[in-house]
């Protein structure tokens, strides 16, 4: 049998199981007795808490703009890593790199630019991003498969007073579930896809258990996850199909200490892969800009596989003294990401060869490995109860050990190493250490106001060699760097009513700065690239009516952002760091929420985002042209952005109830990227997104379809940079959206 007619049948019997299933739950749905009360969840919204001022608030009355996605929305949504966030959440733009972790998020038009992150990522009380500029935040981030997550934040616009450094834009926060001292309870569940022209079907298994230990005083929740998708991206060259398979597993352990009736210790393990064995990347014309081969293929001389691990350690102290509640949050990180790339079109024609072709040197290869280990500890004193003034205090310090190690290879046709092109050994600490504080004081039960502010300092050391003939010369080079940097935020905050509330925010945020590298040969490199900052504008309205069946939140927003951190090079190929270019973003968000029946939840976002330099990015070597002039736009940022889904549960009766929704998604046209040479504007696309669910008190089962009019959507393109000289090899590639995909889930609590 042919290897399309195995695709066809794979995909024929997922959906007929899927079909069959439904048809059969339904009629067991027509055979219940007609008697089961009404769920209250049916009525009203809910309300919904955060974290995100590092206490348990209501959302609606925290004065800025928050997202939060719950446990339930991301399993009927099937959100198995942070692209399928993509478009649901208002201000958030992800560019994949096609891969699972390998993507860049950017939150209301703050792209990393650089080598280091604009947003930061946190599991619980747990900082993740790396803040050093050669410590690959903008090459792979920590990426959970969220099962046993009871939610994720996403905090929009500048959170450097509390959060720190790398939280130019904002703030993407995983809160995951804590142990129960007093039940036993557990979770376990598969699900089984089958993507459109896809090889094999894909599959996920999933479980979590709570165990009391001794009731009331120490109990244990584990969870562990594991994800095969299959691959559907296929290589002209090498003659393979399906060559992107990718596989994720995440595990969890967390036990919760009731030493006392003031004092809780919470501690956590966890562990995080993904692997991958392709981009999903296809070749385009670079005339057209359309695809360059049929179906989704690319012309790479090799595969190009990758992985990223982290290994995270939390432990957190929770004592209730009195006056105030006390918080000591220490953690502990090690990540390695690693990737093999094809860089012959680069490399080779400096050595005089066609790639693919020749007796000696057919292939270039880049190999990267970035290691990580990153220790932080937060202390926090939190005052309590309802008085007028309401106060926070912290101290913070991280130490953060980083290795990049490049290794870039000419190998002969059997794909063996023929000679070292160069290579590259980066040592770098990061050490950071901060106090903060915030305030907020009750002017009347109607109106207060909350400040807040940050001292930061942070010292960095480069241990650096370079070497190999388009390398260096292979001596180690030492250089340092230390700053300071203060953020600080205001919130006046007024109640129109029990259930409207309109606020105003100021805040700054900011990327660290680091030092360079030194490179005799270029003597243009500046000696250290100072930290960029940025203030935020924003204006917004929260507001429930119609007795809690509407929810209408509403923010405006201006971003000024000043000495933009860049990467340039040299005219050998080194990078090196600049400040340079100034961009503002301002716009518009809004989502809402409606039950206008019993059962039906209907809700959307409307995002208008517009994003431009103010000022031009300077050369990207000495005497060139601006890399970009001012008011180009900002990358991967989509002028419009929305979505709009809908849930309804049906009356029902008896064990059994079933449910249906959907999600459309709507994003913009958007530039690849912001130098003018290297981008065209990608096209906006529109994707729908259907379930169907099938519940008792214990049991769902879930029937979905993803990206239902399996069009060809451009996640993200990029150009292959050639070797000078060499402007006949050059090459464009896109990343693309995973094609339709069907499947069904099933889930069993006790």
């Amino acid at each position: 049998m042919s290897h399309c007619s195995l695709r066809m049948n794979a995909l024929s019997l997922a959906c007929a199981a899927g079909i069959l299933a439904l048809g059969c739950s339904a009629t067991a749905l027509a055979q219940v007795a007609a008697e089961n009360p009404e769920r209250d969840d049916v009525h009203t919204l809910g309300t919904v808490t955060a974290t995100a001022q590092k206490r348990v608030e209501v959302v609606t009355d925290i004065p800025m703009s928050i997202s939060v996605i719950s446990e339930e929305q991301l399993d009927r949504l099937q959100v198995n890593n942070m692209n399928d966030l993509a478009g649901l959440v208002p201000g958030l733009q992800i560019t994949s790199l096609g891969a699972p972790g390998r993507s860049t998020i950017s939150i209301r038009g703050i792209t990393p630019m650089g080598n280091t992150a604009s947003t930061s990522i946190y599991v619980d009380d747990v900082p993740l991003t790396a803040n050093g500029s050669l410590s690959g935040a903008t090459s792979g981030m920590f990426d959970l498969l969220p099962y046993d997550v009871q939610n994720v934040e996403v905090l929009r616009g500048p959170q450097g007073t509390l959060y720190g450094a790398s939280a130019l834009g904002g703030v993407v926060k995983y809160v995951t579930k804590r142990p129960d001292l007093e039940y036993f309870s557990g979770r376990a569940g598969a699900t089984m896809r089958v993507v459109d022209d896809g090889g094999r079907v894909g599959h996920s298994e999933r479980a979590a258990v709570n165990v009391p230990l001794v009731k009331g005083q120490l109990a244990l929740r584990a969870s562990y996850a594991e994800q095969t998708s299959p691959g559907w991206i296929d290589n002209s060259v090498l003659h393979r199909r399906d060559t992107n398979d990718v596989y994720q597993n995440a595990g969890r352990l967390s036990l919760l200490w009731k030493a006392s009736d003031t004092v809780d210790v919470l501690l956590t393990a966890m562990r995080q892969e993904n692997k991958g064995d392709n981009f999903a990347t296809v070749a385009l014309d670079p005339a057209t800009f359309k695809p360059k081969l049929p179906g989704y293929s690319n012309e790479y001389l090799f595969l190009q596989p990758s992985t990223i691990k982290y290994d995270v350690y939390g432990l957190t102290v929770d004592w209730d003294v009195g006056w105030a509640d006390f918080t000591s949050a220490s953690s502990w990180m090690k990540s390695n990401s690693w990737r093999l790339q094809d860089q012959s079109v680069e490399y080779i024609p400096l050595l005089g060869q066609k790639p693919g072709v020749g007796p000696v040197m057919a292939y270039a290869g880049l190999d990267t490995d970035i290691e990580l280990k990153k220790w932080t500890q937060e202390f926090r004193l939190t005052s309590k109860g309802d008085s007028r003034l309401q106060w926070q205090l912290g101290a913070f310090y991280t130490d953060e050990d980083a290795a990049y190690i490049e290794r870039g290879s000419a190998l002969s046709p059997a794909f063996n190493p023929v000679l070292d092109l160069f290579t590259a050994s980066v040592l770098t600490t990061y050490k950071e250490k901060a106090l903060f504080g915030n305030a907020t004081w009750k002017f009347t039960d109607r109106f207060d106001l909350a400040l807040g502010v940050r001292h930061a300092r942070n010292d960095q050391e480069f241990r650096q060699t370079l070497g190999g003939p388009l390398g260096g010369d292979g001596v180690q080079r030492i250089t340092e760097s230390s700053e300071s940097v203060t953020t600080w935020s205001a919130s006046p905050r007024l109640f129109l009513g029990e259930d409207t509330m309109a606020y105003v925010r100021v805040a700054t945020g900011y990327r660290a700065g680091s030092p360079n590298p030194i490179l005799p040969a270029a003597p243009e490199v500046p000696s250290q690239v100072k930290s960029d900052t940025l203030i935020n504008y924003e204006a917004g309205l929260k507001s429930h009516f119609w007795d809690r069946r509407a929810l209408v939140e509403v923010a405006a927003f201006r971003i000024d952002w000043d000495d933009i951190r860049l990467n340039l090079l040299t005219a050998q190929g080194i990078s090196y760091g600049v400040n340079g270019g100034e961009a503002r973003s301002q716009g518009v968000e809004f989502t809402g929420a409606l039950m206008p029946v019993d059962g039906l939840r209907l809700s959307g976002s409307l995002t208008y985002t517009d994003a431009k330099l103010t000022a031009p990015i300077p050369p990207a070597r000495p005497g060139g042209p601006n890399q970009a002039e001012s008011g180009a736009q900002l990358p991967q940022v989509p002028e419009w952005a929305g979505s709009l889904q809908a849930d309804y549960q049906f009356p029902t009766s008896g064990e059994w109830g079933w449910s249906v929704g959907g999600a459309l998604r709507y994003y913009g046209e958007r530039a690849a990227s912001v130098a003018s040479t290297q981008s065209f504007d990608l096209p906006s696309y529109t994707t729908v997104d259907l379930t169907a669910e099938v519940s008792s008190q214990n049991t769902t089962v879930r029937f979905f379809v993803t990206n239902l009019t399996n069009k060809d959507i451009y996640v993200a393109a990029g150009r292959t940079i050639p070797a000078a000289g060499a402007q006949q090899y050059r090459r464009w590639n896109a990343v693309m959206m995973q094609p339709r995909t069907v499947g069904v889930s099933l889930d069993y609590s006790f």
